[in-house]
C-alpha cells in the first residue's frame, strides 16, 4: 500500500454548512491540500469582480517581464478616464519613471488603477492589446465563465467572471514564484523612495480589529456592483491545511463585510475540520486463516496511515472495513501475492479503496496437515491394512488348494 493521504477525488463534495453565515452573496472555499471545493454558495454565478480582475493583470504582467528593474516613464494616457470612474489610485504623476516591480506591487498591495494603466500600455502599447492577453490567459486556464473588457476591474459591459473562476485563476497564479512573492507582501516602497504601498487587506483588518495573522496573501475590491470583494490564502498551521477563499457581493454599506466573512469562514474550518485517520500505521485491517501452514492465520496490516478530510465530529470506531478477495491463504501463495481489496467506509460512505497483499509466504507444515486430514487418513489406513488382510487369506486360501 503507497503513503498516501488517500481521497475520493473524483467526487467534488461541499460542506455548506448552516452554521455558517456570510454577508457575501458568492462565495467558494477550496482545500488546496487536495484542491478540493468545501464549502461553495453560488459559486458559478456570474458577478462583477472589481479589483480581483487585477490578478490576472499582475499574472499576464509577470509572465511578459524579464526585466523587473527597467524603467518605465509615465505618460498622460496612463491616467485617462480614472479619475471621472472614481478609481483607486496610489498617486503616481505624470513624467515620473518607476521601474516593472513598482508598478506590480502599486497594482497588487494597493490596487492602484494607474499602476495597472502603466505596467499594460508598456507591455502591450494599449490597455486593448493587454486585455487580450488576458482573455487568452483566461480561456487557457479553463475560465469558462469569464470575461475581461478593461485591467482595472472598473464596470464595463462585456467584463465578468465567477468566484469560482477566480479561485481557478489564483491557484493557478500561485504556482508563479513571482507572483506568490508579491500576493504574499504586507508593504513595498518604491525604487525612488516616493512611496510605499500597503496591503489593502492588513489595512482594513487593522482598522476594524481582525486578526487575520494566519492569512498568508489577499486580493481586495470594491464596487458598488461587485460590492466588496475578496481572494485570500489561509493557512490552518495547527492541521497544516491551506484554504483558498473567495467572495464577491458583501454589501457596501460597511468596509469590512469581506474580512469578517474570511475571517468567520477560515476560522469556522480552522475549528471543526481537519485530517481524520481512517486507518492508523501498522494496525491491523484483515485476518485470514491458512490451510496446511506452520502459522494458522496471518494478520495484514497497513503500512501507512490512511486520512481523509472530516467534520470533528468523527468518531473513528465508526470506521468499517469491507474485505473482497481470497478466503484463505495457502502455502502456494507467495509474498506480495494480491490477496484482494478493502473499501473503507464511514457513514455509509466509501471514502477509500486499497489493495491487500500478502505480508510473508506461508511454510507447509506436515503435521497441521495430518492433524486436519486425520479422519480421512484413518479411514485410508484401516481400508489399507483391510485390503492387505484380504489379499493375504486370498494367497493363503490358493496355496491351500494347490496342495490338496
Amino acid at each position: 500500500m503507497k503513503k498516501v493521504v488517500l481521497f475520493v477525488t473524483l467526487l467534488l463534495i461541499s460542506f455548506n454548512v448552516g452554521a455558517l453565515e456570510l454577508n457575501s452573496k458568492n462565495a467558494v472555499l477550496y482545500n488546496l491540500n487536495e484542491n478540493k471545493i468545501i464549502y461553495e454558495e453560488n459559486k458559478d454565478e456570474i458577478t462583477s469582480i472589481a479589483s480581483l480582475t487585477k490578478i490576472m493583470t499582475t499574472l499576464v504582467a509577470i509572465e511578459n517581464i524579464t526585466n523587473w528593474n527597467e524603467k518605465v516613464t509615465l505618460n498622460y494616457k496612463v491616467f485617462e478616464g480614472l479619475a471621472e470612474a472614481n478609481a483607486a489610485v496610489i498617486g503616481l504623476k505624470i513624467g515620473q519613471t518607476v521601474t516593472y516591480n513598482d508598478l506590480i506591487y502599486g497594482i497588487f498591495l494597493a490596487s492602484g488603477a494607474d499602476a495597472t494603466r502603466a505596467i499594460a500600455m508598456s507591455i502591450s502599447g494599449s490597455e486593448e492589446k493587454f486585455v487580450e492577453l488576458m482573455n487568452k490567459k483566461a480561456t487557457e486556464l479553463g475560465m469558462k465563465n469569464t470575461s475581461f473588457k478593461n485591467t482595472t476591474g472598473l464596470e464595463a459591459n462585456g467584463q465578468y467572471s465567477t468566484v469560482n473562476d477566480v479561485a481557478i485563476l489564483l491557484s493557478k497564479a500561485l504556482e508563479n514564484k513571482k507572483f506568490e512573492e508579491v500576493f504574499t507582501a504586507n508593504s513595498y516602497t518604491f525604487s525612488d523612495n516616493s512611496m510605499t504601498v500597503y496591503s489593502t487587506l492588513r489595512k482594513t483588518a487593522s482598522y476594524y480589529g481582525f486578526d487575520v495573522s494566519y492569512i498568508e496573501g489577499a486580493k481586495t475590491g470594491y464596487t458598488l456592483i461587485a460590492g466588496r470583494c475578496l481572494a485570500s490564502i489561509a493557512y490552518d498551521k495547527e492541521n497544516d491545511i491551506r484554504y483558498l477563499l473567495v467572495t464577491t457581493k458583501a454589501p457596501t454599506d460597511k468596509a469590512y463585510y469581506h474580512v469578517k466573512d474570511a475571517v468567520t469562514t477560515y476560522n469556522y474550518y480552522f475549528e471543526n475540520y481537519k485530517y481524520h485517520n481512517l486507518v492508523d500505521k501498522n494496525e491491523v485491517v484483515l485476518t485470514l486463516p491458512t490451510k496446511y501452514g506452520k502459522v494458522d492465520h496471518v494478520d495484514i496490516k497497513a503500512l501507512d496511515e490512511i486520512k481523509y478530510y472530516l467534520n470533528n465530529t468523527f468518531k473513528k470506531e465508526d470506521v468499517k472495513l469491507k474485505y473482497t478477495g481470497e478466503n484463505i491463504i495457502t502455502t502456494k501463495m507467495n509474498k506480495g501475492d494480491k490477496l484482494g481489496s478493502i473499501e473503507v467506509i464511514y457513514n455509509d460512505e466509501v471514502l477509500n479503496k486499497f489493495d491487500v497483499y500478502l505480508p510473508e509466504k506461508v511454510e507447509f507444515s506436515i503435521i497441521v496437515f495430518i492433524k486436519d486430514n486425520i479422519k480421512i487418513i484413518s479411514i485410508s489406513l484401516v481400508s489399507f491394512i483391510l485390503i492387505i488382510i484380504m489379499l493375504i487369506l486370498g494367497l493363503k486360501r490358493k496355496e491351500k488348494k494347490r496342495r490338496k
